[in-house]
């Protein structure tokens, strides 16, 4: 799948669960939209150019700060590199 049909499935999931009758019917359809939307993270994210994906930068030997380019989370979103 791509894409594109990865974000329909998503969107449809989100829909059925908010018109499910019973909670294990919800939780049914949140579950498999999460798996959906785990996929569709998993190929927006880009490593950090600063940090390469680690989350910090070494200042020194005993002392890290966090990157202030992904805060700290190793990597960007591919739609706000686009400033």
């Amino acid at each position: 799948m791509n894409n594109q049909e990865l974000k329909v499935n998503y969107k449809k999931l989100l829909n059925k669960a908010a018109q499910a009758n019973g909670r294990k019917e919800t939780v049914f359809y949140l579950n498999r939209a999460a798996k959906i939307k785990s996929k569709l993270y998993s190929t927006t994210k880009v490593n950090c150019f600063r940090c390469n994906g680690v989350g910090f930068l070494r200042v020194s030997i005993d002392e890290t700060k966090t990157c202030l380019s992904c805060y700290g989370k190793g990597f960007l979103i591919k739609e706000n590199l686009k400033l």
